[in-house]
């Protein structure tokens, strides 16, 4: 008998939302069972925002699966994140939502048949999530223009244009002068900016001065926070059109925004006036919050 995967497959998500649950369960059942044949496959189906955590470490706990896999967008691998976490159980990842921005990060192709094959196929390593509250992350968490982006996102525009749709609000946004003057506690230590975007970041790139890879910083022990302290025009522009042209990983150009960085193991912030912040391209809430690392907290399957 062949290794079992559990597949948490999100029925509104993009693929799945279009073509139907039937047609996605035996989608990406056959890709699995293009690599293996032996491969037994089920799957949970999302019923309610949230839900999906709650499939996925039912999943683990029995011990059964070699993987538990998210198949959605950056919402679902969030979600399952949540339910994985501290399990010691392989966390997979098959894009399958309108927006796939850490599979992108992570390299992880989506082509469904490529991702299942790597599901099978490729590393398993320790990875860190990051906290808010009782909220787990794996990819980012922003405060600012950003998550103010995501909230004004139409979902209807959403559903049909997928990350163009970012773009739309992201436009909007240009010419905002929405400042927010930032105090960052660390220990005993503090300190004060002005900013209009920050990024407390698990995995994520960033180009320029820093250097940072993603592939590295999400096994590192530390959160990576860039406070973005003055706005470009001629970079914000630059940044949808990447965004247009598929490169999804926008918040890269930091040179253009005077950044500030430094690496971090717990933080709180707060803001004057109190910001949106975001949770891998979830709105949760507004500042003041609370921020940790958890250090190899996750066991996700990455490309060789």
């Amino acid at each position: 008998m062949g290794r079992k995967i559990y597949v948490v497959l999100n029925g509104k998500a993009g693929k799945a939302g279009r073509f139907g649950l039937d047609n996605a369960q035996k989608t990406i059942q056959d890709a699995f069972h293009k690599t293996d044949p032996d491969v037994d496959v089920e799957f949970g189906i999302t019923q309610a925002p949230f839900h999906a955590p709650e499939l996925a470490r039912k999943a683990a706990e029995t011990g059964q699966y070699y993987a538990v896999c998210a198949a959605g967008g950056d919402g679902t691998v969030n979600e399952v994140t949540n339910g994985m976490v501290h399990t010691g159980v392989a966390m997979g990842v098959l894009p399958w939502g309108s927006g796939n921005v850490f599979a992108q990060e992570m390299a992880i192709s989506n082509n469904v048949e490529e991702a299942a094959a790597l599901v099978l196929n490729g590393q398993i390593r320790d990875v860190d999530t990051g906290q808010v509250g009782d909220r787990y992350y794996l990819w980012m968490l922003g405060i600012g223009v950003e998550a103010k982006i995501a909230y004004y996102v139409n979902p209807t525009i959403k559903k049909y244009l997928g990350v163009l749709s970012y773009v739309v609000a992201a436009a909007r946004q240009i010419f905002d002068p929405g400042y927010s003057l930032m105090r960052i506690t660390l220990d005993d230590q503090e300190m004060t900016f002005t900013t209009f975007n920050t990024i407390v970041g698990n995995a994520t790139s960033f180009d320029g001065f820093l250097g940072i890879k993603s592939s590295y910083s999400i096994k590192d022990g530390f959160l990576d926070v860039c406070i973005l302290q003055k706005k470009s025009v001629g970079g914000i522009l630059k940044l949808l059109i990447e965004f247009i042209k598929g490169r999804k990983d926008y918040y890269r150009f930091i040179d253009k925004f005077s950044a500030a960085h430094c690496r971090v193991k717990s933080l709180r912030i707060d803001t004057v006036p109190n910001a949106y912040y975001h949770v891998d391209g979830e709105v949760m809430g507004m500042t003041p919050v609370d921020i940790r690392v958890h250090a190899g907290s996750l066991k996700l399957i990455f490309p060789g």
